[in-house]
């Protein structure tokens, strides 16, 4: 039987003005039979803020959790506990990645898993942390690095990540700080040792952050504080138990009820006989006899009055006799009194009995009910907090789990539905703050075609600094908006232009691209329109000028044209990929390139591309997820990577790292099809369905 507890403190402090890394703590406690049950402890340091990582650091503390719960019932030594627990966490981590498109890069990630359990601390890992363990001695504290213990490969093994793990007494005084490696090179300022070893936990990860916000540093940091303690005794002063007191106050009514009966019914059972000197009663007062000191005592004394009064005397015979009655009924109208008087008796100890367990059965459902809601309630906290720190993947774990808490509460009494739908209400805020809607307002409409024109007819938005740009593929006649003014200048396509297809900006010109590969140019200081040459054999999908190249992309195989600025328009042909476009990018609908190339495809999905080669890239999650795209749009000297999404009629803005900053709706959105923009503008030039939009960015 351990003879030790835990105390548990965390450190979380943000404060850098990127989102470069993650970094995170994950505490998952577990008690049973009213005693501190086993714990576990994840700390994570990751050198990217890649989608990919969020979801891999997800799947593995959705694994410790699941484990912690299928093993609560087990009898398991700690030692042999954590490795089972290691063990689903290496094939949770081979089944991800088989899944996972994104390459994951191990040297990026330092994550370690502890478990504190009877009097054992247990620990596995990869990479490096900066940890603390002071063992106490007589002679003061003995520190050790138990992380650097702990044997790692050179070259991580994709398959057994968490490789070696190891087990150990954690005494009565023992002390371990586990965090971001940054801690390591603070050692000195925090004083971290002194600050341990001298104040309890929670003092101390208190007056650790505290020097972290002296000292400034614009950095993130994350730490757990774990030690141990020998029990506490102390006297804890019990409360009345109010459903004892209502079964007390129910067996003295039995008592009340069968003395009143026994009064009532003692000359029946015991008639008047001559007085006789009474033996002196060994309590104190002989003319009282002792009081039945329960039902059970009722009863006994109903059977004895029966076997007494078994064998009637001799007279009573002959009377029955004279009296023709025949044989002698057992059930006699005072034993018929007294028979009802006992089944009074059993039946109200059956009712009090019944309502004594049935109120017993009301607390434990309560208590329980109310544990669930305080569980429910620290996970929507939680998830609060982690969104101040732009941990909108933790933020989002949080509030699923605590969704889930509440809605699997009862809620039959009034009382239960108005706290549940309270705390649901509160979960929608916040989910509404995770999907970062923006209600855009102030649209203006530049441009619109009639509606018998058919749909799709409106195509290939360019905005200039002072004008937009877009082409009518019904007539043939490519409009200039001023932006000032209003003021809409038509220009006319030669006969022989197919379809536009897209558009771009060029030097001194807005270059505009046909279904069949002509290029032509419209003057932005004369109005005019140029037919250039045209690059033929291709299905063409998007065009991007981008360092005096024209960039054409091939819909129908994925690949990507490149062409030199020529005085005949664009010439000296050449292809992205040299080894053929990558099966993936068939069907690709757009691209866009800030060094970087982003090949959009219509089923949601973005790959990036540098020098031809594919980078790790994917979009962050959203609600609801993007499931169709129809454009991207980004520049080198802009931040942000936009898309259109025509089925959900909204337009998503995402950082370069995938992650979502807003996803724009409005009632003015049609069929998203194309997007312009330019950098760092705070307006965006959409064609929706056959209308021609400039929709305000947040």
């Amino acid at each position: 039987m351990s003879d030790t507890f835990f105390r548990f403190a965390d450190i979380e402090f943000g404060n850098s003005p990127t989102n470069e890394s993650i970094v995170g703590l994950f505490r998952f406690e577990g008690a049973k039979m009213g005693k501190q049950g086993p714990y576990q402890v994840v700390v994570a340091e990751i050198d990217s803020a890649l989608y990919a990582y969020e979801q891999l650091l997800d799947v593995i503390n959705a694994t410790v959790e699941q484990s912690r719960t299928l093993m609560t019932g087990m009898t398991l030594d700690p030692f042999a506990r954590f490795e089972k627990l290691i063990a689903r966490v290496n094939e949770a981590i081979i089944a991800f990645q088989e899944k996972e498109p994104t390459p994951i890069n191990w040297n990026r990630i330092n994550i370690f898993i502890i478990e504190c359990n009877q009097d054992q601390l247990c620990i596995s890992g990869h990479g490096k942390l900066t940890n603390i363990f002071l063992q106490k001695t007589e002679q003061g504290f003995k520190s050790f690095d138990l992380c650097g213990s702990l044997e790692q490969p050179t070259t991580p093994d994709p398959n057994k990540i968490f490789g070696s793990l190891m087990c150990g007494d954690m005494k009565p005084g023992d002390i371990f700080f586990i965090g971001t490696n940054n801690f390591n090179r603070l050692k000195a300022q925090l004083n971290l040792k002194d600050r341990l070893s001298e104040l309890p936990p929670v003092s101390a990860a208190t007056e650790i952050k505290r020097q972290l916000e002296k000292e400034q540093v614009l950095e993130d940091f994350t730490a757990a504080v774990i030690s141990a303690h020998a029990p506490e005794q102390s006297i804890v002063k019990k409360e009345p138990n109010k459903q004892k007191d209502k079964s007390s106050d129910s067996m003295q009514k039995l008592r009340d009820h069968e003395e009143q009966i026994n009064q009532t019914l003692s000359p029946v059972l015991n008639p008047l006989k001559p007085r006789k000197k009474q033996e002196p009663n060994l309590e104190g007062n002989p003319s009282v006899p002792k009081p039945i000191a329960s039902p059970l005592g009722a009863i006994t004394k109903f059977l004895s009055s029966l076997k007494r009064n078994n064998d009637p005397t001799t007279s009573t015979k002959t009377a029955l006799r004279a009296m023709n009655a025949g044989h002698r009924s057992a059930l006699t109208t005072q034993r018929k009194i007294i028979l009802g008087a006992v089944a009074v008796l059993i039946l109200i100890s059956i009712v009090g009995y019944a309502s004594w367990s049935r109120n017993k059965r009301i607390a434990a459902e309560q208590a329980s009910w109310e544990t669930s809601y305080q569980q429910a309630m620290d996970l929507k906290t939680k998830a609060e907090n982690d969104l101040l720190y732009a941990k909108d993947a933790q933020a989002k774990t949080s509030i699923e789990q605590s969704e889930q808490i509440i809605n699997a509460l009862d809620k039959s009494s009034d009382d239960r539905k108005n706290r549940t739908e309270q705390m649901l209400a509160d979960i929608s805020v916040i989910k509404d703050r995770l999907r970062k809607v923006v209600v855009a307002s102030n649209i203006i409409e530049l441009q619109s075609l009639p509606v018998t024109v058919a749909d799709g007819q409106l195509k290939a938005p360019v905005l200039t600094k002072d004008a937009a740009y877009v082409v009518d593929n019904s007539d043939k006649t490519i409009y200039k908006i001023n932006l000032s003014s209003r003021e809409k200048t038509a220009i006319k396509l030669p006969d022989s232009a197919t379809d536009i297809v897209a558009g771009a900006l060029g030097e001194l010109s807005v270059i505009f691209i046909d279904s069949e590969g002509s290029f032509y140019a419209v003057s932005i200081a004369q109005d005019t329109v140029k037919a250039l040459n045209r690059i033929n054999d291709i299905q063409v999908a998007d065009l991007v000028i981008y360092a005096n190249k024209a960039y054409v992309l091939d819909g129908n195989d994925g690949q990507i044209y490149r062409l030199t600025q020529s005085s005949a328009g664009f010439g000296n042909q050449s292809k992205y990929f040299s080894d053929g476009a990558p099966a993936i990018l068939a069907g690709a609908t757009g691209f866009a390139i800030d060094s970087n190339v982003y090949v959009a495809k219509p089923n949601g999905s973005i790959n990036r591309f540098l020098s031809g080669e594919q980078e790790a890239f994917g979009l962050g999650s959203v609600d609801p997820q993007l499931a169709s795209l129809s454009a991207v749009w980004t520049d080198a000297d802009d931040p942000r990577i936009l898309v259109t999404d025509p089925a959900q009629k909204r337009l998503l803005v995402y950082d370069k790292n995938g992650l979502l900053t807003a996803q724009i709706t409005s009632v003015e959105f049609g069929t998203l099809r194309d997007i312009s923009l330019r950098p760092q503008a705070q307006q965006a030039l959409i064609v929706s369905s056959n209308r021609l939009l400039l929709v305000p960015l947040p």
